[in-house]
């Protein structure tokens, strides 16, 4: 059976791959088996990635609420923006748990011209220059020419730093992965590398978006990002009373938002 990818590409559905893709969320074999196998039955020819996805979540929610959440990791991200978070920021926040110091939007004089670089970061002898690439659409991959241009950038600003990174929340192309290690550009996106990648990195601490918790409308998003609340994590460094002054919510939301971040980061 062929499905149709967010891309527009069509592709044989593999239904290990997906579980695999389950079990990555934490799901239990024999249940990322039974979900997988559940998904295969329910999708017809020519349905859409999109499809697949709300199948599985579908099935996750009846049988798991956590590793649904869990799995939709990717999407949370994509809404980072709407809900008054930028990217850089979170690359920054998730920098910062593996022990590097962050400064976002810094203004760099290089050899030629002055640069806004996206995230600086630095531990021990490392000196990172990061370009982040957000997409708030599934499909879209970052390509060579993004791969060229954050290179290029590194070339001028050799003088500060000694490392570049190109991170997004989507995959690259064959052709960008290619060049970046040709070049010596480090890349960390949707599944690559396999160990270091984007999630693999947020997974590996909990360091999810806030973003994921399933309960949030519209309000509490902007109550969050008033107080600076990007990772999950974060709800749980505050008291009760110190979360509600930190951002205005009520009562029962601040709490219901505490045991949430419990059960997934806990």
């Amino acid at each position: 059976m062929e499905i149709i990818k967010a891309s527009g590409e069509k592709q044989k559905f593999n239904a290990e791959k997906l579980s695999v893709s389950i079990k990555r969320a934490g799901a239990e074999p024999g249940l990322a088996r039974e979900i997988s196998k559940k998904v295969a039955k329910s999708v017809k020819q020519g349905a859409e990635s999109g499809k697949i996805l709300d199948r599985t979540l579908y099935y996750l929610q009846k049988e798991n609420p956590l590793l649904a959440e869990r799995y939709n990791l990717k999407k949370a991200i994509m809404e980072l923006g709407p809900a008054g978070f930028t990217f850089e920021k979170y690359v920054a926040e998730i920098l910062k748990e593996y022990g590097y110091s962050v400064k976002t939007n810094e203004q760099v004089r290089g050899s030629c011209v002055t640069h806004e670089i996206d995230v600086a970061a630095r531990k021990g002898n490392q000196r990172v220059m990061i370009e982040c690439k957000y997409h708030n659409e599934r499909g879209i991959r970052s390509d060579t020419k993004v791969a060229l241009y954050t290179f290029a950038r590194f070339l001028d600003v050799k003088n500060v730093f000694n490392e570049a990174w190109l991170v997004t929340n989507t995959k690259c192309t064959n052709q960008a992965i290619q060049y970046a290690r040709c070049a010596g550009l480090k890349i960390i996106s949707w599944r690559h590398p396999s160990k270091g990648s984007l999630e693999y990195l947020i997974e590996k601490k909990k360091l999810y978006p806030i973003t994921i918790l399933p309960s949030l409308t519209k309000y509490i998003k902007e109550r969050l990002a008033w107080g600076q609340i990007l990772l999950t994590k974060d709800l749980l460094k505050y008291p009760l009373d110190g979360l509600i002054g930190l951002t205005g919510l009520e009562f029962n939301t601040a709490k219901n938002l505490q045991a949430q971040a419990k059960e997934l980061c806990c």
